[in-house]
């Protein structure tokens, strides 16, 4: 194992000398363009969600600008390459995950780095702030591959939980700024909100059955192998559940983007199951009735809708050991907590239409703005040059 190791940083290091080297030479090749923008997508092959609204802000307020998209693989081959090119001149690269190729590279002054992270609040741990946890990275890994490092701005959503992200991201808490997430758009845009339903019930035919109650389920992602959280195997917990929901219920569950294919086929053949392969998590928030995950932070932005929510997390204590989070689920979270199979189907069964929700504390604990964000941020990114 210390052999394989041994060989394993010897190719970082030469791999990361190699792509230094390219970038640093495009760069003294070509002129910054300052009327560039890079969008790297990651989590999807589309522009979604953050994106996609940042997108369309950008041609808003700066028509000017270029947008260039690119498809992130995040694998040390030779497309890492490709992508260093496509940015080596730009004024801008905006991500929402992490992002494999600013990691490896010195950055030229004049690029922004500008990442929206995916997540609201500040939950379960991630990054540095995971060193030393069976799920996080080795600190020697960190010393060849400081992953999150190289970003100018990172926006939250409430200023409390800058200390985290701080840590997570092992950068300066100077640069991370607590004006909102851009998706919390789709679901406080009044107009924005109204379109995605429209257009959720045209591709949908099933959301038009007024008797049947829609209950979006949306598992966060599990490593596997040595570093996985837990042992729980999510899919055979839906397979479960589906043999004891009433007639009238139905799980629409979106899959994380890394939950892999084989797993999905299981579960596809269930007759009250509909995998959301398509459409982001928070236009099919906008048509279903309730809401269950386990520990994904989409349950924050659920909580302005004031609809009924819960957490399924059977291994709560494990989780605990094995990742651990920045604040306990009772502090920045009201949903309903569940701990077993029975309590997951009473719960679901339970489930009515119109249901209302008080969440207001929730909101107010993480949230400090929750209307016109993409406004703020892009406003904010265009005219600061830290």
């Amino acid at each position: 194992m210390k052999l394989f190791t041994k060989i394993k940083n010897i190719y970082i290091s030469i791999y990361k000398l190699g792509l230094n080297s390219v970038y640093k030479g495009a760069c003294l090749l070509r002129k910054t363009d300052e009327n560039k923008m890079v969008i790297a997508l990651y989590r999807t092959n589309y522009l979604d969600d953050n994106l996609k609204l940042v997108y369309k802000e950008v041609q808003k307020q700066a028509p000017h600008i270029k947008i260039h998209l690119i498809q992130g693989t995040n694998k040390m081959n030779l497309k890492l390459f490709i992508e260093i090119l496509v940015f080596s001149n730009a004024r801008y690269l905006i991500i929402d995950d992490y992002f494999l190729p600013i990691y490896l590279i010195t950055p030229h002054k004049k690029l922004k780095v500008i990442q929206l992270w995916h997540a609201a609040g500040a939950f379960k741990k991630f990054g540095h702030s995971t060193i030393g946890s069976r799920f996080g990275p080795q600190a020697s890994y960190l010393k060849l591959v400081p992953v999150h490092a190289n970003y100018n701005f990172v926006y939250i959503s409430a200023r409390k939980f800058t200390k985290y992200y701080a840590e997570a991201f092992n950068m300066d808490s100077r640069r991370i700024f607590n004006l909102g997430l851009p998706r919390l758009d789709m679901i406080t845009n009044e107009e924005l909100h109204l379109k995605i339903i429209s257009k959720m019930y045209k591709k949908y035919s099933f959301l038009k059955d007024k008797g049947m109650i829609n209950i979006l389920m949306a598992p966060t992602y599990r490593a596997k192998g040595s570093q996985g959280e837990t042992g729980i195997d999510l899919v055979d917990t839906i397979l479960q559940i589906a043999k004891r929901m009433d007639i009238n219920k139905r799980i629409i569950l979106k899959p994380h983007p890394y939950m892999s294919v084989s797993s999905l086929e299981k579960i596809r053949n269930c007759r009250n199951v509909f995998i959301a392969d398509s459409s982001g998590i928070n236009e099919w928030m906008l048509v279903v009735d309730a809401f269950i995950t386990d520990y994904s932070s989409a349950i924050f932005e659920f909580s302005l809708l004031k609809k009924p929510m819960a957490h399924f997390v059977p291994d709560y204590d494990e989780y605990v050991n094995s990742r651990g989070f920045y604040t306990c689920i009772e502090e920045n979270s009201d949903a309903t907590v569940l701990k077993d199979i029975t309590e997951l189907a009473n719960w679901i069964n339970s489930r009515q239409k119109d249901e209302s929700f008080d969440s207001s504390r929730m909101i107010a604990f993480n949230f400090d703005y929750i209307e016109d964000a993409t406004t703020r941020i892009v406003s904010h990114f265009l005219s600061n040059e830290k």
